[in-house]
């Protein structure tokens, strides 16, 4: 599968990861029972999920792609009974957005928090394994931070264009000087993940991408010698619509008022 395709390269130059495992996107392999061949089998994980009994485990296995075979491991992790009620619910309602029932298999996965890994569990247990998956949230605070304050998300160049990368790649290049600004400037606080927090980056963030905007409209300055560039490259471009004025009546009527001195508009 893609998600195989892009792993088993990345783990076999020396990457780790930890990831949240769908059985329908990802298929995960084990050595046959009684089996001395190196002959792998696809895991039926609902039929494996139900011999656990509603006990965390880990689950060695193989990710495979092509002629390469890469030793996993899979920490299954039941949710309490009430989030299980909730996660077989929600199961039941998607299947029902789709016109049709839930599977068997399909509510039994929905009970169980599966994550995949390419570490071992002497280096990551069952139970450090699912408290790291539950600080995935702190990535996608930076993606909106970087959205929020950066506008990472929106360059006025088309897709997949040279200027699209262009825009890109400084947008980043932009928010790792912010982020060094950040440390050098706040490394009193209490900020990072490895220690009880006083506070989120989102305020230091803020403070110091104002201070460095000021800074950099500070060392260049608005040149008089280019406000009619500076005005061409504003105007609107060519369109059918054009920008509404004042009808010619009322603009004599406003001349005429200058005139008398009844007003300086």
């Amino acid at each position: 599968m893609r998600i195989a395709e892009t792993l088993v390269p990345f783990i076999d130059r020396g990457g780790d990861v930890v990831l949240r495992y769908n059985a329908h996107s990802m298929n995960l392999y084990e050595n046959g029972e009684g089996d001395d061949t190196g002959h792998l089998v696809k895991i039926d994980w609902y039929t494996r999920l139900r011999k656990l009994g509603k006990r965390p485990s880990c689950v060695p296995v193989w990710l495979c792609h092509g002629n390469k075979r890469i030793q996993g491991y899979l920490h299954a992790i039941p949710l309490p009974e009430e989030k299980a009620a909730e996660a077989r619910r929600k199961a039941k309602q998607r299947a029902k957005d789709k016109g049709r029932n839930p599977s068997t298999e399909a509510l039994c996965l929905s009970e169980w928090v599966l994550i995949f890994t390419s570490l071992p569990p002497e280096v990551l247990c069952t139970t450090t394994a699912s408290a790291l998956y539950r600080v995935r949230w702190q990535v996608e605070l930076v993606i909106k931070r970087l959205k929020s304050l950066l506008n990472v998300d929106e360059l006025r160049a088309h897709k997949g264009s040279k200027l699209a990368d262009l825009y890109l790649h400084g947008k980043l290049l932009y928010a790792a000087v912010l982020e060094k600004m950040t440390q050098s400037r706040f490394a009193d606080a209490k900020r990072k993940l490895d220690n009880p927090r006083q506070l989120t980056d989102w305020r230091l963030w803020k403070t110091v991408a104002d201070d460095l905007k000021a800074g950099i409209k500070a060392c260049f300055p608005v040149d008089a010698r280019f406000a009619d560039d500076n005005i061409k490259s504003l105007s609107e471009r060519p369109r059918k619509r054009t920008l509404q004025c004042l009808p010619s009546p009322i603009f004599a009527l406003l001349n005429q008022c200058r005139e008398m001195a009844l007003s300086r508009v």
